[in-house]
Order: C-alpha cells, then structure tokens, then sequence
C-alpha cells in the first residue's frame, strides 16, 4: 500500500511539472497579442529667459489681518498688490504664444503660493500670494498660456514680462505676522 501511495504522489508531481514546465506550449494566438512603440524627441525650447534678466522680486503691501474677513479660502484680496521691481526678460519666437510653467510645489490646490516663513518663526498663518500677468492668473503645473502680443515687445525676439501679486487665504483664520514665497518659472514655446 505504501508503494502505491508513493508510486501515485510520483505520477502528479511529474504531471503537475510538465504542466507548468510546457506554459509555453499554450501562446495566446497572435491576432490576441499586440506591439505599441512609443516614439518622441526632447528639443530645446524656442523660448528661455534671458540671461542677467531672470531674477525680480515683488514686495507687497502691509495688510492688517481684518482685511482678510470675508473672503473665502483660496481668494485673494485687492489689498497690497505690487508689481515686480523688474521685469524679467525672455527671448521667444515672435510667432508663437508662450506658456508659463511655475514648479507646483510651492503652490496649494487653490493656486495660491504658499508662505514659507513657519509660524514659531514670525510667520503669519491662512495666507499666502497669487501670481499675475496683466490681471492674468499664472497657474501651476503649465496652465497658463500667454499670447505673445501680451508681452511688451523689446525688439530682437526679446519680451518683458512683468509679473504682480496679491494677497490670497489659505485657511479660515489668518494671523499676523510674516509671508514669503519664492517659486521657479520655466517658460516654453510649443
């Protein structure tokens, strides 16, 4: 009985063995089966800012806390709004429209940058900036596209682009104290 028992067990493992050792004897017809190739090319852009020309900064009003009342989160307010000291300078295809990408990271999903000095370091809470082009919001992730013909021509395929911004809320309750943000823009020509 033992060696019927042993002798059976040998006959399904080596049935079971051949089964998953002939898994490709069962291909999946070809017209089951399809090919896809990707193709691309990365480029340089026709569009770059200009070197000596791609650094601004804007300083804001001071805005009391209260003036934030009433407004709902991820709105920003009419109060404090400054333009750049300087307009950066990009070099484009006069042709073609310009899109504004700005690193997302620095932004909340209200599009809204965020401010980074921390609260225990003077920071003021529930605010933040918005990001502007002649009343245009410049929105995160390569949303925003701007018309050439928006840009102030300065001859030899060069353009100013003189950004602003607002006060914007972040949360509910806005307190005293600090804000900044910094953010990278690229700029791309399609």
């Amino acid at each position: 009985m033992i060696k019927e028992d042993t002798m059976n067990r040998s006959i399904i493992a080596a049935v079971l063995a051949g089964v998953f050792l002939s898994g490709g004897a069962f291909a999946a017809p070809a017209e089951e089966e399809g090919t896809l190739t990707i193709t691309g090319e990365v480029t340089g852009t026709a569009c770059r800012f200009d070197n000596g020309n791609n650094v601004s900064a804007i300083e804001l009003g001071n805005v009391p806390a209260s003036a934030f009342q009433g407004y709902g989160v991820g709105v920003d307010v009419p109060f404090g709004e400054n333009e750049a000291t300087t307009p950066m300078v990009l070099v484009c295809d006069p042709t073609k429209d310009v899109i504004i990408k700005v690193d997302g990271a620095a932004f909340d999903y209200n599009d809204v940058i965020e401010n980074t000095v921390a609260q225990g370091s003077g920071g003021a809470t529930g605010v933040g900036f918005k990001l502007y082009h002649k009343n245009k919001l410049i929105e995160k992730d390569g949303k925003s596209t701007l018309t050439i013909s928006d840009l102030k021509s300065l001859g030899d395929n060069k353009f100013e682009l003189l950004l602003s911004a607002r006060y914007a809320k972040t949360a509910t309750n806005v307190s005293e104290g600090k804000v900044n943000g910094t953010v990278k823009l690229m700029v791309i020509q399609e």
